[in-house]
């Protein structure tokens, strides 16, 4: 009985112990508080810098010039004689000259956060950088350098719900879109995106191979999930190359800041990730036993992929915490993450 005591005491002692140390690695890495109007800190970028176009769930392709707690005041681009409902399509058919005079020349009308949703009609693939900062790299241990992996998810609204996990995380990021067909050694212009990436941590290293390729195994499965991918309401085309490296990135947790970068910081930048993609299309990838390759073709990455570039640190997952749920998302979580000029995400884990 006594030895029976004494393993009880060595036992819950562990778990303790286990406990504290997982709280103590799950705690924010950052101090702030989610602002009580998140959508009033909301910026536009100057029209000289970026245009933004938004797309009503309505159909409607909205050139924007500014922004408030309550909307968007914006331009309308679809007519009774023209048919938009994909932002790069309008761009791509007005052109840049011609909105930049429809900036200063057209009619302006305000359009509730409410009534906007995914701005453009991505291709078929969508591809994902892993650890492509530095400070998430150390925080979940991967001494090599970035990777990719599929991303099998279906993009969804800024405010979608997000569906529970075992594990659920949160990933900011900020998304690239190629405007046209991207050739190896092409300097195709990129639009941005603010991206949720959610994750089943559980599912991701329970289909992981053991001293595998980092992404080759375990993302697509964990990676994946139809509402684990929200997208921003704003497509922002900027009119110089290195624009997103101003990007300030935060995401909150209900109430607390949890990440919090600038986008600036990233390993590989947009157009290097896009080269990769190319370079890696033939490598397999797996879902359980499903071989799945980056994009369906080696001779181009398709104008409109979606492209997240990566998160940085902050994530709930270390895997000294991955054995208790309750270090991770739960129900009525709210996740709400922001980037400057590219708007908001609000989620709430269901």
């Amino acid at each position: 009985m006594k030895l029976m005591n004494k393993a009880f005491l060595v036992l819950a002692a562990v778990l303790v112990v286990a406990y504290l140390a997982g709280w103590n690695l799950s705690k924010p890495k950052f101090d702030g508080k989610l602002p009580l109007e998140i959508t009033a800190q909301i910026t536009i970028a100057p029209i000289e810098r970026a245009i933004t176009l938004a797309v009503t769930a309505a159909g409607k392709v909205l050139l924007v010039s500014s922004a408030d707690a309550q909307g968007v005041n914006a331009i309308s681009l679809s007519g009774s004689d023209t048919n938009y409902t994909d932002a790069i399509d309008a761009y791509l058919a007005i052109g840049q000259a011609q909105l930049l005079a429809l900036a200063t020349t057209g009619e302006l009308k305000n359009y509730a956060w409410e009534s906007l949703s995914i701005p453009v009609v991505f291709a078929d693939k969508i591809v994902a950088a892993g650890t492509n900062f530095s400070a998430h790299a150390a925080e979940v241990s991967h001494a090599g350098e970035p990777f990719l992996f599929p991303k099998l998810s279906i993009p969804s609204s800024w405010n979608a719900a997000v569906a529970d996990g075992l594990r659920l995380d949160h990933e900011v990021e900020i998304c690239a879109v190629p405007l046209s067909d991207h050739h190896l050694g092409d300097k195709t212009p990129l639009a941005y995106l603010l991206c949720g990436d959610y994750t089943d941590r559980w599912l991701l290293v329970k289909d992981m191979e053991i001293g595998g390729e980092m992404g080759k195994t375990g993302f697509a499965l964990g990676k994946g999930g139809a509402t684990h991918l929200p997208i921003g309401a704003l497509l922002v085309i900027p009119a110089a190359d290195d624009f997103y490296q101003q990007i300030d990135m935060k995401l909150y947790v209900n109430n607390d800041l949890r990440q919090h970068s600038k986008a600036g910081l990233m390993i590989w930048n947009p157009m290097q990730i896009l080269e990769r993609t190319l370079k890696d299309c033939n490598a397999v990838y797996k879902k359980l036993t499903e071989e799945i390759r980056l994009l369906n073709s080696c001779d181009k990455v398709p104008a409109k992929t979606l492209m997240l570039t990566g998160t940085p640190e902050g994530t709930m997952f270390h895997i000294a915490t991955l054995w208790n749920p309750l270090f991770y998302l739960a129900s009525g979580d709210v996740v709400t993450a922001y980037a400057t000029y590219l708007g908001i995400t609000k989620n709430t884990v269901q």
